[in-house]
Parts: structure tokens; C-alpha cells; sequence
């Protein structure tokens, strides 16, 4: 394989920096100048630059080689010879000898001086590359020559694939630098998304406003899909959520005059305006006309938009139909060609034979046939034609997009379309919702006021930056008895917080009852099986930071966990078995522990009583340490046993979600359950010891089969379903629709 061929397999600096003429590294300079104080070290200057998918490390390398044109740049960096590994063509023939030639030669071109610096862009592919071709020796050789300083190397990895390359070799650790790249701060994200919702709109031709970078980034920022384009990293997430509204904007736009809705929407109301009101008749007439003058705006709009609609399809047919002629054309000059070279290898054996004329004598001598000159003259012609088709074309496109420009609102609805999350839950003010969440939290939670109260006081109070930037935004310790709504209340504020229950990561602490179960939070000691998968909670957290994490029944887990979230608790931070930190101050800890449940249950004992006999009993379980770390205890709340009003409010809200349920499933059939007949039920089968968990349980094993009976049997039943309970026999009885009850 010849020098040419090796150099596919390494691309310059400058040449790969060429393929992205408007690459412009911002908001990075931080992590570019460590990056670049690696590179000029004594020892370990290799470096391992570790980050999740879509956080910017590639545009960090490339950062590096545009750096070298800035008159700021350090002049060591100057000095360093940057070349991109082509992983993918050097083992693409997949024939040994080949690619070991190729990495020989390689091998040479880098050692040509120590300032050489090797970019893999995805170290795990070219790991398991190599050792799919049988070339384990390049991880070697590599290594080895890195260690003799013939130069330098950089390798990215995704934070799911650290431990395979950190596994790769034995002196990965010694030799090499790990630099973790995090997601942007809130300002340098900012700068990130607005400089490149510029290259955006270059390709679909539409402006992006301000607001629609602004409501990109905190839709991104906030809520978590798992929608494969938007489950990676910032800022990437945010530049996908653009490209794809930008996509379905332009779908619908260019499907209807752009003004069109809007005139509609005008024409309405002034329809509505002329059968509501009593007018004069000046008045009358004067809306009569402006309702006319809109009337012929909006077909001239529509006229406009279909003869322009034409005008493109019409340029587009052109430009098509050319260039499926000059593809024609094109093949026939490759077959004159063919010919002609045909003619010229047997003109020699002519040229010796008796009665040869001279007719051939203008091809050997170099000149072509008249029928290739005429075909390239077609061709020449149709080039010319396709392209002015084609600066038609685009002139056309961007006249009809000048006036379009991508919003805030259609962002939220592209949003809305792939979370399913509701626009106007999307789109509600922060501040509202922090100064309505107490309501909204005991619209959810009933009878426990006072935790609810707590709660949402120490929200607001780190939301608006009242809190320590280095521990997590709230941490709380629920106690109380089952069913009372401790980890009811965990849910309904990620409701709350993010529109979603899916924003609560819960971890149930009876799978953590042994030793080894701060490895599956962390992460397995080196040497142990699922050493390079991380832990659940540490792999959690990195994916998505801002979360409320709930950890349920905390008195079954085993001692050592308790050490983990110490540091959790305390510093807001944990390192996992792979050196990776990751950060709690965004997220919201949530214990539940069910210790003291006898005292609340106890009728003889008051609240207050309950309360104290329950915090002497902590002391005996956890450490005085550990108490501490709930902002002194204060944030160490208990839950009352609920009463039958409660019970009652519980039992009620049960039974609209089941006829919610139901006309979900297009059926007309309602539950009706009066309010003596709710009390009696739950007067008998409410329990202290089940709480409220025992009236929906009972509502599931009693109810819902009779409807689901009914629903079977006689699928077009409608009508209301009574339910009446027999306190004496404790038994429920549950009347089908009456036929002549039709719910209209």
C-alpha cells in the first residue's frame, strides 16, 4: 500500500478542520486551555477525554487544531502536529497483512516528531476493531511508542465505554490523562446553541428567534425524553429539539400560506363580533367591509402561495429533468470513450496491414471524435442550464421563506409531540408554579398539611438560589406509618417540578440489604463482574442531574450505604468505582422509613407524643451524624395516621379516576357512589395499619371486576353504575345500567 493510501487512514489538521469551514469552538475555553496544559506536560501529556455522547469532545480536538491561528495561543501548542485517526478505513478490507502495513506506515508518519499529537475520535471502535481483525498488537504498539515519547495521543470515549479502554492496556492509567468534560454551564450553553442555530438556519433557510434558542435549552434542561435524538448531552439535545422543530415547521408552513391561519383567526372574530353585538349601522357596515377586505386578503394570500407553490414545483422539474439528462449524456461520453480508447489499441495492428487508411489518423494523434465533442458540448450546456435551474430554485425558496421564522410556541409543540406532555404544562411560568406548588402538592397529598408546608417552603427556597451551591437543593426524612402518603408525596413533586412522575428515580432499599449493595449503587470493585458498568445510582445521575431521587424504606439497607450518602447528603457529590464524579446539587433527596410506626398508631399517644417516642427511636437506628445531615433535623418530618375524612377524599378521588379510565376507553358508563354510602364503605374497611392504601385496594378487588364484567358482557351498555354498601353484611353491591338509562 503506497504512501497515498496510508494518508486516507490520517487526516491533517488542517484538512479535517477544512471539512468544517464554519466550525467556530465557544464556550469551551476552559476546558480548551486544560486540554492544552496536558499537551504540554513532561509525563502523562496523553490524554483520555471522557464525556457522554453529544457533549462537545470532538469540537473540543477541533478547538485545538483552530486554536493554533489564534496570535493568543501558547507556542507549544503551536508547535504540535495534530492528525485524525481514520478508524473505519484502516480496517475496512479486513485483510491482516493489509491493515498491518497501513499501521506500520502510520506507525512511522507520527514518529517523525514528538509534537505529533493522535486523534481517535471513538478509542471503544478502533479497541474492538483491532482485536476483531487479529491486530491486538496495535493497542501495544501504540502504547509502546507513546511511552518512548515518539508522540502523543488523544483518545474520546463516551463515559459507557471508560473501562473498556482504561482495560485495554496495563499502563492506560500511568501514561494517560483523564479529562471529564461535563455539559456547559447555563451562560455557555447559552452561547454554544445561538452560535450554532446559525448553521440551522443556513440549511432549512428559516431564522430562529431568540426565544425559540432560549425555550430549546430550558425544555432540554429540565425535562428528560427518552426519544433517542434528545436523550444525549448538552448542548446537543437542545440543537436536535431545533433541528426537529425546524423540520415539522417547515412541513407545515409550506403546506398553507403562512398567513393564513392568522387571517382565519381575525376573520372569526370579526364574525363573532357582528353576531354579538348590537351595533349602529355605521358600525355594522364598517366591520361588513373589513370583514370583505379580509375575505379578499386571504384568497389573494392563498392565489400568491399556490402560483409560487407551482413556480418551485415547475423549477424543481427543470432542475430534475436536466439533471436526469445530464446523467444520460454522461454515460454515453463514457461509452464514446470507451470506444475510442477500443479504436486507438487496434490502430497499431491496422497500421500493418495492406489498404490501412489514414481516416484513424486524428484520434492517434490525440484529437477527439466529433461525436465525444458534441456529447461534452450537450453536457457543458445542460450544466449550465441545471444550474441556473437550481439559483432559481433556491432564490424562489428563500423569497418564500423571508417571512417565516421559527418561535418559542413551536418548539413547546414539537416538544409536546415527543414527550406528551401537555403545551400549556410546558409552557407554564416557573414562578407560578413554585408559589402555587404548596396548593398543587395538597391537592395530591391529603391530611399531612405540615410535610407539604416544609416541603415546598425548602423548594422555593433553593430555586431561587437561597441555598448552598454544594448540597443537593433539599433533603428530607419522611417517617410515619404505611400508606400515609410518604412516598405519595415523593411522587406529586416531580409531578409538580417536571410534569412527570418519571422525573422520581426510586430505589426500593430492601434490593441493597447486603454489603455488596453499595457496588450496585456506585459501581463493582476492579476485578469484580460489571466493574466497567458503572453504578445504577452514579450512571443516573450523570445521565440526568436534575431529578428528585427518592430512596424508599432507608431502615432495611445494609450499614455501608448509609457511609455513601453521607457524602451524598453533605457535599453533594459521589465518586463512582471509575473515578467519575457526579453532582446532587440540582436534585432533590427524598427518604421514607416506616420506624416509630407504633407510636403513630398508638390511639393513647397525641401527635406530638408519637413524634417524640419516633426521634428518641432514630437515635437508637442511625448515627447522629447521619440525623444531622437533614439540615440539622429540622427537615426529619413525620406523618400522621389520616382520619376518615381523609380516607373519605382518598376513596372519592378513586372513583373519578376509574370513570376517567372508563371514558378513556370511549365507553358511557359512569360509577355513582353517594357520599353516605362512600362514609359507610370506609368506615368499614378502613385500617390504621393499611392507611390508604386499603380503599383503593378494596376499590381494585371489588369494583373494577364488576365493571369489567359489565363492559364484557354487554359492550354497548351506558348509564351510571350505583354502588350501595351494606354496612351490617359489610358487602357491595353494584347495579348494571338500567336500559332505559341512557346518558345522552
Amino acid at each position: 500500500m503506497d504512501e497515498k493510501a496510508m494518508s486516507h487512514f490520517l487526516t491533517r489538521g488542517r484538512d479535517y478542520l477544512a471539512r468544517h469551514p464554519d466550525f467556530k469552538l465557544v464556550g469551551r475555553s476552559v476546558e480548551l486551555n486544560k486540554l492544552a496544559g496536558i499537551l504540554m506536560r513532561n509525563r502523562a501529556n496523553s490524554i483520555l477525554l471522557v464525556g457522554a455522547g453529544g457533549v462537545g469532545c470532538s469540537a473540543i480536538c477541533m478547538g485545538l487544531q483552530a486554536a493554533k491561528t489564534d496570535p493568543a495561543a501558547p507556542f507549544d501548542l503551536l508547535s504540535k502536529r495534530f492528525f485524525w485517526l481514520d478508524t473505519d478505513g484502516l480496517f475496512a478490507s479486513g485483510d491482516g497483512a493489509q491493515i498491518n502495513e497501513a499501521f506500520q506506515k502510520l506507525l512511522r508518519t507520527l514518529g517523525r516528531s514528538r509534537d505529533t499529537v493522535l486523534i481517535v475520535e471513538d478509542a471503544r471502535d478502533f479497541i474492538e476493531a483491532a482485536r476483531n481483525n487479529g491486530c491486538t498488537h496495535f493497542i501495544n504498539a501504540l502504547v509502546r511508542e507513546i511511552r518512548h515519547g515518539k508522540f502523543q495521543a488523544i483518545f474520546e470515549t463516551r463515559d459507557e465505554d471508560l473501562e473498556v479502554v482504561l482495560k485495554c492496556h496495563s499502563d492506560m492509567r500511568e501514561y494517560y490523562t483523564m479529562l471529564d468534560i461535563r455539559e456547559p454551564e447555563q451562560h455557555c450553553l447559552q452561547h454554544i446553541v445561538t452560535e450554532a442555530a446559525q448553521r440551522l438556519e443556513h440549511h432549512h433557510h428559516i431564522c430562529i428567534h431568540s426565544d425559540a434558542v432560549d425555550a430549546a435549552i430550558m425544555l432540554t434542561s429540565k425535562y428528560r425524553v427518552q426519544e433517542m435524538s434528545l436523550s444525549r448531552a448538552q448542548p446537543e439535545r437542545a440543537l436536535n429539539l431545533l433541528d426537529r422543530a425546524l423540520a415539522s415547521y417547515r412541513q407545515r408552513v409550506h403546506a398553507q400560506p403562512v398567513r393564513h391561519d392568522e387571517m382565519r383567526l381575525t376573520q372569526q372574530q370579526l364574525t363573532q363580533a357582528l353576531q354579538q353585538e348590537v351595533l349602529s349601522v355605521d358600525e355594522r357596515e364598517a366591520l361588513l367591509r373589513q370583514l370583505s377586505n379580509l375575505e379578499d386578503e386571504i384568497a389573494e394570500a392563498r392565489q400568491t402561495w399556490q402560483d409560487m407553490q407551482e413556480r418551485l414545483r415547475q423549477c424543481y422539474r427543470s432542475q430534475r429533468e436536466g439533471e436526469e439528462t445530464l446523467i444520460a449524456l454522461e454515460e454515453e461520453l463514457d461509452t464514446l470513450r470507451k470506444q475510442q480508447a477500443e479504436r486507438q489499441t487496434t490502430e497499431p495492428e491496422l497500421e500493418s496491414k495492406p489498404g490501412f487508411r489514414a481516416f484513424g489518423s486524428a484520434v492517434s494523434v490525440g484529437f477527439e471524435s466529433e461525436a465525444i465533442t458534441r456529447v461534452k458540448n450537450d453536457i457543458e450546456r445542460l450544466q449550465c442550464s441545471v444550474k441556473a435551474n437550481k439559483a432559481e430554485f433556491e432564490s424562489l425558496t428563500a423569497e418564500f421563506n423571508r417571512s417565516l421564522a421559527l418561535s418559542a410556541d413551536d418548539v413547546l409543540r414539537e416538544f409536546s409531540s415527543i414527550s406528551g406532555i401537555a403545551v400549556d404544562k410546558l409552557n407554564q411560568d416557573e414562578r407560578c408554579k413554585l408559589l402555587k406548588l404548596q396548593a398543587t402538592l395538597q391537592n395530591r397529598v391529603y391530611g399531612q398539611d405540615h410535610a407539604v408546608t416544609q416541603l415546598a417552603d425548602a423548594v422555593r427556597v433553593a430555586r431561587v438560589g437561597l441555598k448552598d451551591p454544594e448540597k443537593p437543593q433539599a433533603s428530607f426524612m419522611f417517617l410515619g406509618p404505611s400508606g400515609t402518603g410518604k412516598t405519595e408525596l415523593a411522587k406529586a413533586l416531580a409531578s409538580a417540578l417536571y410534569d412527570s412522575e418519571k422525573a422520581l428515580l426510586r430505589f426500593d432499599m430492601s434490593e441493597y440489604m447486603e454489603k455488596h449493595g453499595v457496588a450496585k449503587l456506585i459501581g463493582a470493585p476492579p476485578g469484580y463482574e460489571g466493574y466497567e458498568a458503572g453504578g445504577i445510582l452514579t450512571n443516573s445521575m450523570r445521565a440526568n442531574p436534575r431529578v428528585i431521587v427518592l430512596f424508599d424504606e432507608i431502615e432495611k439497607a445494609h450499614p455501608d450505604v448509609f457511609n455513601v450518602l453521607l457524602q451524598v447528603l453533605d457535599d453533594g457529590r459521589l465518586t463512582d468505582n471509575r473515578g467519575l464524579t457526579v453532582s446532587f446539587s440540582e436534585a432533590i433527596i427524598l427518604m421514607t422509613t416506616n420506624i416509630g410506626q407504633p407510636n403513630f398508631l398508638d390511639e393513647a399517644l397525641t401527635f406530638d407524643d408519637a413524634v417524640a417516642e419516633t426521634l428518641k427511636e432514630l437515635d437508637t437506628v442511625y448515627r447522629p451524624e447521619f440525623l444531622n445531615r437533614f439540615n440539622g433535623r429540622q427537615n426529619i418530618v413525620c406523618f400522621n395516621r389520616l382520619g376518615l375524612p381523609v380516607i373519605e377524599k382518598i376513596a372519592r378521588r378513586e372513583i373519578i379516576k376509574l370513570n376517567q379510565q372508563i371514558n378513556a376507553g370511549g365507553k358511557r358508563i359512569h360509577i355513582d357512589v353517594s357520599d353516605t354510602t362512600l362514609a359507610e364503605l370506609c368506615r368499614a374497611i378502613y385500617s390504621p395499619a393499611t392507611g390508604a392504601r386499603g380503599v383503593p385496594g378494596y376499590i381494585t378487588t371489588h369494583i373494577k371486576p364488576a365493571v369489567a364484567t359489565t363492559l364484557l358482557q354487554t359492550p354497548e351498555a351506558e348509564g351510571s353504575m350505583v354502588i350501595e354498601f351494606d354496612a351490617h353484611s359489610r358487602k357491595v353491591q353494584i347495579l348494571p345500567p338500567s336500559p332505559d338509562d341512557r346518558r345522552q
